[in-house]
């Protein structure tokens, strides 16, 4: 069995056996394989713009004699999805902007499912899935190292989605989980911290968005 991160394996669990899923960005094909080998799919394809990355990938799969079962495509993004059946998406590992960047594409409407871990610009992210009719249906805050992602799974709805502006920043479903207390928590130092040297409105709003967000799930928490 292949060794997978902990951050990889977060994202397992949102993998349906029914799922035609194609992964984004190589990352030598980790999880890909990792898929495939506890039973969860037949078959996965993964792409890379990287021809490196993507040959590092082929080396694994061959490795593992999954090459019947792991299909890896040189793509920018999701360019190349018409070209095969896919129903639902993992990009993980990089930044809001670059999943936008990818998720910018008339491809976009063949897919249905979005498995997504950004480690920035949420509130972008958020506010790009729901332009996209696409409703949040988990959240998951993961810890790797020095770096903190959140996890987003997403399914395209058929009725316009939208959020409230704290929701958008924060999470509408993060905020309600006081497991995620000590995220919430450093999120106010590092926001205070930069109110400190700045001064600026935006940082004063989001430090009391957070106070009300920390009262609100202690209060959870004591009842």
């Amino acid at each position: 069995m292949i060794k997978i991160s902990e951050r990889l394996k977060s994202l397992v669990k949102y993998v349906h056996p029914d799922d035609k899923v194609m992964d984004v960005g190589c990352d030598h094909a980790i999880l890909d394989i990792f898929l495939v080998q506890a039973g969860i799919l037949k078959t996965i394809h993964v792409g890379d713009v990287n021809p490196n990355a993507l040959e590092n990938g082929k080396e694994n799969i061959e490795k593992y004699e999954l090459n019947n079962n792991v299909f890896p495509i040189l793509s920018y993004g999701i360019e190349k999805i018409n070209e095969i059946d896919v129903d639902t998406l993992i990009i993980s590992g990089m930044g809001s902007k670059n999943i936008i960047d990818i998720l910018s594409s008339p491809n976009l409407d063949r897919v249905f499912k979005l498995i997504l871990q950004s480690n920035n610009n949420h509130n972008d992210l958020r506010r790009f899935l729901t332009s996209k009719n696409f409703k949040i249906y988990a959240e998951e805050v993961v810890v790797d190292g020095k770096k903190t992602y959140v996890n987003i799974l997403a399914g395209r709805d058929a009725m316009p989605v939208s959020y409230t502006d704290k929701e958008y920043e924060f999470g509408p479903l993060l905020i309600t989980n006081a497991n995620n207390l000590r995220y919430f928590e450093d999120l106010l130092r590092s926001y205070q911290n930069i109110y400190f040297v700045s001064h600026t409105e935006d940082a004063r709003k989001k430090i009391s968005l957070l106070e009300e967000i920390i009262e609100d799930l202690k209060n959870s928490t004591a009842e």
